[in-house]
């Protein structure tokens, strides 16, 4: 009896670790994707910061925000309800009934791209005023309707890959596209100054599509013959899904633009500029982990929906390891964001370290928070997502509106934390009134030690004594490589050797 117990002991020990190792795996492969692309986008950053200064990031932030919210709401949440579809029909071995999905969600991308062109010129004028205060740029709007367009079929294309388990391809194009995207881009600034940045934005827009493009048509599907019935039988699932999606995504986007709208109002471009940098670092880290979470663990999940015990081990181990793989990076950053600023952006873009040294705090608990929330996901449980997200957004607009007007990019840095916090409640909350599902005591502790090491580091920048200033945060950053590589060896059950081995491994994943 001992000895059947000692066996299922040490089963139960290396099938923990096993989950652990997987969910590194693909964290460190889809991260490391993630993390090139943030770094090709700083490069950017860093190069108009120069050529056109805060004035000129400030404004390509309100672009950029506005496209991401008009290809969210013309998108119809496609590029990641028609993941699911596509991997249920791929799951099937099925030839003719994935390449009748895949159809399906190609000319739905196309339908897609067409109302958002069409939608982005209606709105042209409105837009030019909402975001700037005046018509001056009706006509950059307009021309900008294709770069929107693209973006949407870039999108879709990318959930073709994804839900047809082509993860080299899709790191490939998502990596190729990064960098086609940067060189398009970049002569338009550097020629062109201000004027360049309507046309860059496009040719950045249009140039990964014609990269994703590339490898889906490099996927072998059969001739269907696609009658007009069976068409919208199959769109209108993926819609419906989609919509519930993109309605969640677009409060998100809103309340980024409303935020911005309001601080190029009310204050100035260079102030936005700041901001818009430091919400690029921000959301660098938190892209990271997101990317993990909707390749891998978001079908992970879906595929054990009905099991509340599996699920609440799989909340938590990937908090864990979330907030365990943040730890050194968001101490690092703290320490030196100063460094970071001067170096990405230039010494003007310093003043963005109020908002980031705060910032970094909401980012850690939302790790977790979005951990706990994609479970109502996977259990396709909308009413309750729009629900909470619709609550959750107001208060969180609000609070962000009313901590600026009283500390400026400190207070939306506290603003961001207090989002974060607020969703990391509310989910924890819901999820065990329902489900009996909520986060555990290690958990707790290692948010609690990353919230307390960060603060740590900020009080360490208002001291005047360089040397305890440097012994502390010295030891800081020290004891946090040492706990994550305590955590790497004890939990999953890797060492740095094994981590060298998925450098040369991942471009070899399939």
């Amino acid at each position: 009896m001992k000895i059947g117990r000692i066996k299922s002991g040490m089963g139960n020990i290396m099938e923990n670790s096993a989950s652990y190792r997987n969910i590194f795996k693909t964290t460190f492969l889809f991260g490391f994707v993630q993390v090139f692309r943030i770094a090709v986008k700083i490069g950017l950053h860093k190069v108009v910061a120069l050529l056109l200064g805060a004035t000129g990031l400030g404004t390509i932030g309100l672009f950029n925000n506005t496209l991401l919210l008009l290809r969210n709401i013309a998108g119809l949440g496609i590029s990641q309800s028609a993941v699911r579809d596509i991997s249920e029909a791929h799951g099937t071995n099925q030839a003719a009934r994935y390449s009748e999905v895949i159809l399906i969600v190609k000319r739905v991308i196309w339908l897609t791209c067409i109302l958002g062109a069409i939608t982005t010129i209606a709105f042209s004028r409105f837009l030019s005023r909402y975001t700037f205060g005046n018509d001056n740029y009706t006509v950059s709007y307009f021309f900008l309707s294709i770069a929107v367009g693209a973006g949407i079929v870039t999108d879709g294309q990318s959930a073709i890959l994804t839900g047809m388990r082509y993860l080299r391809q899709l790191a490939w194009s998502s990596v190729i596209g990064a960098i086609a995207g940067f060189l398009s881009g970049l002569p338009f600034y550097y020629f062109c100054g201000e004027k360049g940045i309507i046309p860059s934005l496009i040719a950045s827009n249009v140039t990964p599509l014609l990269v994703t493009a590339y490898f889906v048509r490099r996927i072998p599907i059969q001739k269907i013959r696609l009658t007009a019935k069976r068409f919208v039988h199959g769109a209108s699932d993926i819609v419906k899904t989609g919509m519930a999606l993109m309605i969640q995504s677009l409060m998100i986007h809103a309340c980024n633009l409303i935020v911005a709208s309001y601080i190029s109002l009310h204050d100035n471009l260079s102030i936005l500029g700041y901001y818009q940098a430091g919400v690029t670092i921000v959301g660098g880290y938190f892209g990271v982990i997101m990317t993990a979470m909707t390749t891998e663990y978001y079908p992970r999940i879906s595929a054990i929906n009905n099991d509340n015990k599996q699920l609440q081990d799989a909340v938590n181990a990937q908090s864990e390891t979330g907030l365990i793989l943040a730890f050194p990076l968001v101490v690092l950053f703290v320490i030196f964001s100063n460094f970071f600023f001067s170096f990405l952006y230039s010494e003007e873009f310093i003043a963005g370290t109020e908002y980031v040294n705060l910032a970094v705090m909401g980012t850690v608990t939302i790790i977790c928070s979005n951990c706990m929330g994609m479970v109502l996901l996977a259990k396709q449980k909308y009413k309750a997502i729009l629900i909470s997200s619709l609550v959750l957004n107001i208060f969180i607009l609000t609070g962000n509106l009313i901590m600026y007007r009283l500390w400026g990019l400190k207070g939306l840095g506290w603003g961001y934390f207090f989002s974060g916090f607020l969703q990391f409640v509310v989910y924890d909350g819901m999820m065990f009134y329902r489900y009996h599902i909520r986060f555990n005591r290690t958990v707790m502790f290692n948010w609690l030690l990353l919230i307390g090491s960060i603060s740590v580091a900020n009080y360490m920048k208002t001291i005047n004594h360089i040397f305890t200033e440097y012994l502390v945060n010295g030891l800081l950053l020290l004891g946090s490589a040492l706990y994550t590589c305590y955590f790497m060896r004890n939990k999953m059950n890797i060492r740095i050797s094994m981590t060298v081995q998925l450098i040369k491994n991942k471009i070899h994943l399939k």
